[in-house]
């Protein structure tokens, strides 16, 4: 009787035990979610605007008029170690062609591309930006400037700073 109890309990504590390791696997990789809120700046003049609407991801996003003369360029807040995967809100409201700048760092080395979304199409979906395949990694960050982007129409639209997610590889 003994013995079936310890077996029992053991089974039990092996079980909760792999279920938790499994949780913390899945959890590990996200999908984490960067709001602009807290954008850094890094160039070029002029401030995002905020709104307040329902087009946005969280009702709220930022918003700056398109640039040719000298764009300003903002950043997320950093990702956790070992991003894999991109992705940003393009809001109901979305107007304009926007360039994406990901970078992700390892060791002081960075690894970087740009990668253009239309912001006018496919409005309140997440357009995916692309994974890295430099791994591991420290962290990386998401860039996005009001300038034209090249191939698309430039007439002073609105360029969205809004929710952007990630996933790590765990």
């Amino acid at each position: 009787m003994k013995t079936t109890i310890k077996r029992v309990f053991v089974s039990l504590v092996v079980a909760c035990l792999m279920v938790f390791a499994n949780v913390i696997i899945a959890q590990a990789g996200g999908p984490y979610y960067i709001s602009e809120a807290p954008l850094t700046w890094l160039s070029g003049s002029g401030t995002p605007t905020s709104v307040s609407t329902s087009s946005c991801y969280s009702g709220t996003c930022k918003y700056m008029y398109q640039d040719t003369g000298n764009p300003a360029t903002r950043r997320w807040a950093r990702t956790y170690a070992n991003i894999y995967q991109w992705y940003v809100y393009r809001p109901d409201a979305g107007e304009a062609a926007a360039r994406y700048w990901w970078i992700t760092y390892r060791n002081g080395v960075k690894d970087s591309w740009y990668v253009n979304v239309n912001q006018a199409v496919s409005k309140g979906t997440w357009a995916y930006l692309g994974y890295s395949d430099y791994l591991p990694n420290n962290y990386g960050e998401l860039r996005l400037s009001n300038q034209c982007v090249s191939g698309y129409w430039c007439g002073g639209l609105r360029v969205y700073w809004d929710e952007m997610r990630y996933l790590t590889s765990p």
